[in-house]
């Protein structure tokens, strides 16, 4: 997907092998009768793999406004039950947007979840005509590796080259590889550089300066896993 192509810093040697599911629907689908309880099941079923982070993850913290009414009532649930509330938020969030993404780090993991939805869930997609499009980012190897088990063959890839022209003023490749984790832009590398040093005086946790920089993202492609061991090295490489 585009905004998940100029990730940094990932290897296919890593113990995280991160991918991430997008989902989505075209525009001219959105309206289709009970195409939003067929994007709601799908929700479920990606919470239900244990997701590292998903879409609008955070709706507790920032407007969301494909939620629209939906969102006051949600934060009061968050306020006294906030394990219900994200389990709750995912499934309005795949009721109520044309859009869902959810972050994993395992590719046994994502091969179950691409076997369930290659089940019912599809063929009953296919039925009612929902053109629901699954998208998988993440390095190539690993996505081919969940396609082939599955039986599954990728039609299109979407990959970045890197950066060219006059690089030399870039951040690290440590910060790069956090502040590209956001495809839209908002995590700042003066953030980064303030929480590592936080990390380093111990005042946060490595794990809390990973939620910090995953707040103002609504896409929830941060991979708060990832996020957390990157800080951990980068505390202490300065």
């Amino acid at each position: 997907m585009s905004h998940t192509s100029q990730r940094r810093g990932l290897n296919a040697s890593d113990d995280i092998r991160e991918l991430i599911v997008l989902a989505f629907v075209p525009p001219q689908y959105e309206e289709l009768d009970g195409i939003a309880g067929a994007m709601k099941d799908l929700a479920r079923t990606l919470l239900k793999y244990n997701p590292d982070n998903w879409i609008s993850r955070n709706c507790t913290e920032i407007d969301i406004p494909d939620l629209g009414r939906l969102q006051p009532p949600i934060e009061w649930i968050a306020a006294k039950w906030p394990q219900r509330a994200e389990k709750l938020l995912m499934t309005v969030v795949g009721y109520a947007s044309s859009v869902i993404t959810a972050v994993y780090n395992d590719t046994r993991v994502v091969s179950a979840l691409l076997k369930e939805l290659k089940g019912d869930w599809y063929r009953q997609n296919s039925e009612n005509g929902y053109p629901i499009s699954i998208v998988l980012s993440g390095l190539p190897d690993h996505v081919n590796d969940c396609c082939r088990t599955n039986q599954l063959k990728p039609h299109t890839y979407l990959q970045s080259l890197g950066y060219f022209g006059k690089v030399k003023d870039l951040p690290s490749e440590l910060e790069l590889s956090l502040i590209t984790m956001c495809g839209h832009g908002l995590i700042s590398v003066n953030r980064i550089r303030y929480l590592a040093a936080e990390i380093r005086n111990q005042r946060i946790s490595a794990r809390e300066a990973a939620f910090d920089i995953a707040a103002p993202c609504v896409c929830g492609t941060v991979n708060l896993a990832r996020a957390e061991s990157i800080f951990t090295h980068l505390a202490v490489s300065v």
